[in-house]
Formats: C-alpha cells, structure tokens, sequence
C-alpha cells in the first residue's frame, strides 16, 4: 500500500512540475522551429541570451514548446540549447470581471486590448488576436479555461478562468512595469 501511494504522489509531483511555465534563456545559437523536430520548418534563429517563456518542461522529441518574448512568436526549440530559469507563477486573480447577467447560455467575455502593442490570447487552445486597443466580444461555452495572455517583449501572464452561463465578463489588458 505504501508503495503504490508513493508511486501516486511521484506522479501528481511530476505532472505539477511539468505543467508549470518558466523563463528560460537560449545558451547557444539555435533554430528557433514551428514544430517539435529537425524537420520543421525555421521561424527564426535565437541568439544566445534570448529571453524565452517555457510553456511547459513536459518536451516533444526532446523540444520544449516556448514562446520568443521580444517577438511573441510561439515554436519549439531543442531542449539542450535552454537554460531554464525563474518558475513564472499562474495568477490567482480573477482577470474577467462579471459585467451582468445575459440572456445567452454562452459566457459573453468583451476584452479589450489597452496597450500600444498586438496582445495574443490563448484560452485553452484557441487563439485569438487582438490590433493596439482593439476590443472584441467572444462568445465561449461556460466552464474552465487555462488563459496565457502575451505581447511582444513582455513575460506572458498566465491563470485559470471558470466562466458561467448567462453571464457578461469584461477584460481589459494593459501591460504592468514590474514582475512578482
């Protein structure tokens, strides 16, 4: 019995570990790839000291799935060529504020792109874009969502979101200086 509660808690440490991000560092110049293998195309080369986010330790052919953060470009790079660095924490604030009630089952979230820069937002898997102070309505099923919120040069912001039906959520990204 001991053993296999010791094999339980080995696996839910592991997964935590793995599905925690971090920034990262680029130690030696590499190709910086849309896919997880030497046969994905190039995005771009990453020079050593690039500033990376790590999306999750868990590798794909030895590859972590990282975003560039001068650029926000998301991609794959070979896990030999990274040096991870500082655990970037999920927030643990609610970032969509209820806006009232709907008369549609579907959560009504209005978000709105306060900053002078293209903010990429990433609920669950779905991607969505948004121009310098852009705003948009984006109709989604209620539930839980994992969120990743990014721009170019800053560190992606990243929670957990539970939305509920018949109900109108506003968000409004803006970009803070400083960095818990």
């Amino acid at each position: 019995m001991k053993k296999i509660m010791l094999l339980i808690f080995f696996i839910l440490i592991s997964n935590a570990i793995y599905s925690q991000s971090y920034i990262g560092t680029i130690t030696k110049q590499v190709n910086f790839r849309e896919g997880s293998s030497s046969d994905d195309n190039i995005i771009s080369s990453l020079k050593p000291k690039t500033q990376i986010f790590i999306v999750s330790l868990e590798t794909e052919n030895d590859y972590y799935n990282v975003i560039d953060i001068a650029t926000d470009r998301e991609g794959y790079v070979h896990k030999s060529y990274v040096k991870v660095g500082k655990l970037v924490s999920k927030s643990n604030e609610s970032v969509f504020i209820p806006s009232g009630q709907t008369s549609n089952y579907n959560s009504d979230v209005k978000i709105f792109n306060n900053t002078s820069k293209t903010l990429t937002l990433k609920l669950n898997t779905e991607l969505y874009h948004f121009s310098p102070y852009e705003t948009k309505n984006i109709n989604l099923t209620p539930g839980e969502y994992d969120f990743r919120a990014s721009a170019p040069g800053v560190i992606p912001y990243i929670g957990t979101e539970n939305l509920n039906s018949n109900q109108g959520y506003s968000w409004e990204f803006y970009i803070s200086s400083s960095y818990r």
